[in-house]
């Protein structure tokens, strides 16, 4: 059946009850009775599961129930959640080929906060991500991995924060998958650290234009860290850490302005936040700073990763780049 297909169903939404057509779009769910229209954007969508032959989607403010899809059943739920799948990739702004792709149980720690079930499982060059039938997909960048494990058919992945990510019940091809993540991995924190080392040695001739706010940062006694985005990409980014405070500096061809937090953590572990946020974004730096209300895309990407949500809830504002930006630095840092 082709990917835009129209399924015929009934709905159940609330205390209504209507015959229906479902499209499934690349990023939403079209829902047509004669009376009424219903869209579900997928940013919108929490968690979908199929109960006694009846697809359940959790909104953020409410469940709709789809029935009556007969032997389509599985085919749609299928079709859904691979839709599903496809926008959470262009969130977590996912690129290149896919080296993996199966289906497996997850059991996946954030902060000390677990969660588990079934996932779509892909490894693609630079991470590993999951795709459970909710809003908790993720992206495990292998640049900022320990060594992975295999130890009964499980396969288990940290990353340097202390989350956790463990596979299990691949079937035949755990052995292989579990050697190509190594062999990725491997490959991708050589490349990352010696051209983290390179930004180091050329830093001065790099900055251009921006050398002042970078001279002024370190007048002020700031801490200076800097990284890039990613492995493939000329630009970088650069920030002053201070007593809680932070003042960060994206360098790339646009005129941009310069970022400004405040924090009750200890300055590394916002640096750490910092460098996961940074190289989880890629090119896309807007979503970093940017309003989110009239952007759906944008709001799965800060949903789906906690480093952004931290810097998006301790911004404190911005500086522009003019003639007051001197005094506004300082009396950020004061």
């Amino acid at each position: 059946m082709p990917n835009n297909a129209f399924f015929t169903c009934q709905l159940h939404n609330g205390p209504e009850t209507a015959d229906a057509t479902c499209l499934i779009l690349n990023d939403a769910l079209q829902i047509n009775t004669l009376q009424k229209q219903l869209r579900l954007d997928f940013s919108a969508i929490r968690s979908f599961k199929l109960k006694n032959y009846q697809l359940l989607i959790e909104t953020s403010n409410s469940t709709v129930g789809l029935s009556g899809l007969g032997r389509q059943t599985e085919n749609f739920f299928e079709k859904l959640w691979l839709a599903y799948n496809s926008r959470c990739k262009e969130a977590l702004f996912i690129e290149g080929p896919v080296l993996y792709e199966g289906e497996g149980d997850f059991i996946l720690s954030e902060q000390g906060e677990a969660q588990q079930g079934l996932a779509k499982i892909a490894l693609y060059p630079n991470c590993l991500a999951i795709y459970p039938q909710n809003f908790n997909a993720r992206r495990f960048p292998l640049c900022f991995s320990e060594t992975p494990n295999a130890e009964s058919y499980r396969l288990s992945l940290s990353l340097d924060t202390g989350d956790f990510l463990q596979i299990s019940r691949l079937g035949r091809n755990c052995l292989d998958v579990f050697e190509k993540i190594c062999h990725q991995r491997s490959q991708i924190i050589q490349q990352w650290n010696d051209l983290h080392q390179e930004l180091a040695a050329q830093l001065p001739n790099r900055l251009g234009d921006n050398v002042d706010e970078y001279e002024q940062m370190q007048q002020l006694g700031c801490h200076i860290i800097s990284g890039l985005y990613t492995t493939d990409s000329e630009g970088f980014w650069f920030a002053g850490l201070h007593h809680g405070k932070a003042a960060v500096e994206l360098v790339s061809q646009e005129q941009t302005a310069t970022y400004l937090y405040q924090y009750d953590s200890p300055d590394a572990l916002f640096e750490s936040t910092l460098r996961h946020a940074m190289e989880s974004v890629a090119l896309h730096r807007e979503v970093i700073f940017t309003d989110l209300s009239d952007k759906p895309l944008y709001q799965m990407t800060v949903q789906r990763s906690r480093f952004l949500q931290f810097l998006r809830d301790h911004n404190t504002g911005r500086l522009i780049h003019n003639s007051g930006w001197a005094a506004g630095l300082s009396s950020f840092f004061s």
